[in-house]
């Protein structure tokens, strides 16, 4: 299966929640790719920013899973990670990749970017679309339009918020499908490198979608 992150607009913490998400599976014993649309990612995880990834993959002549495994690069025990690459990523070949990628018995977790465009990278009959978003008037705003083309929506809730879950839901119509709490400390580890280590407890959140 492939797990789509997209957020609702920038800084709605998108790539943490992806991370917990890997977190969440390697708990459960299950090994995680890593794709990255966006290269936040790296950024997080502290890999080298000039690694060849994704975009090197679509612009290849041969498409397969091999050469897209061999630019993977191992970032924690079980967990590997597909770096974006330089350069443009050709939209149109993605479909490929999540298609391989979706034949392997292992979770795929892909942090897709924010907005339309995310969505339009994320498609197919085993690419699950989950949507972040926080309990801010702009990330509602942005996110009505998004959430009929979502599977699942994911909230981040904040206590110095004025908005709560239960305005979040009753604008959208629609339940979320999991809860996280803002916790500052994860903020902390992703900074320090150290989430995919410390992030258990808050990931359990995520268990839901496997």
């Amino acid at each position: 299966m492939i797990y789509a992150y997209l957020g609702a607009k920038g800084g709605v913490g998108n790539t943490v929640t992806a991370l917990l998400a890997a977190v969440s599976a390697k708990r459960s014993g299950r090994d995680v790719v890593l794709a990255d649309l966006t290269g936040d990612f790296g950024v997080v995880l502290g890999t080298a920013p000039d690694l060849p990834g994704i975009a090197e993959w679509t612009a290849a002549s041969e498409l397969s899973l091999g050469s897209a495994s061999a630019l993977a690069v191992d970032v924690a025990p079980g967990i590997s990670l597909l770096p974006r690459g330089s350069g443009d990523i050709d939209a149109s070949r993605l479909a490929t990749l999540w298609s391989l990628l979706a034949g392997k018995p292992r979770v795929n977790i892909i942090d897709a970017g924010r907005g339309r465009t995310a969505l339009s990278q994320v498609s197919g009959p085993r690419v699950r679309r989950l949507l972040t978003m926080t309990c801010c008037y702009q990330a509602l705003h942005r996110a009505r339009e998004l959430v009929p083309q979502v599977d699942d929506v994911i909230v981040l809730t904040d206590t110095q918020r004025a908005l709560g879950l239960a305005d979040i839901e009753a604008a959208l119509g629609r339940h979320a499908d999991a809860v996280l709490a803002v916790d500052r400390s994860v903020s902390r580890w992703a900074d320090a490198g150290l989430l995919l280590d410390r992030g258990a407890k808050p990931a359990r959140s995520l268990d839901v979608f496997l």
